[in-house]
């Protein structure tokens, strides 16, 4: 089980994340970028689910952050956003994967255990 830092601004879209990862991963929820970097710096996670649009500072400042203090920490994206561009954009800036909204179980799980390093 790993532990994941989920970080949306939404909280629906936090409780239907952590609704999807059931008894899989343990999620810990974070509101905006600046509560998740505190969180990354006071705790260890295996991995970091963040969304693109937030207020304050957006999913790509936070994804730079956690590059630039943790490095190796993989960052998932999760984004309704489906453009190429977007997805290169983000990989470009050090994320492991995107996954698109709307989320489903086995896609966030698969997407997960690829970067995790384990097979779907």
């Amino acid at each position: 089980m790993a532990k994941l830092l989920v970080v949306d601004d939404s909280p629906t879209s936090r409780a239907i994340v952590t609704r999807l990862l059931g008894d899989k991963h343990k999620a810990i929820p974070s509101g905006d970028g600046e509560t998740a970097l505190a969180l990354l710096a006071s705790e260890s996670f295996d991995a970091v689910l963040l969304d693109l649009l937030m207020p304050g500072m957006d999913g790509p400042t936070v994804l730079r952050e956690i590059v630039v203090r943790h490095p190796g920490l993989p960052v998932i994206v999760i984004t309704a956003d489906i453009q190429e561009t977007t997805r290169a954009r983000v990989m470009g800036l050090g994320a492991a994967a995107v996954v698109n909204k709307p989320l489903r179980q086995d896609n966030l799980l698969a997407g997960i255990d690829a970067v995790l390093g384990k097979l779907p």
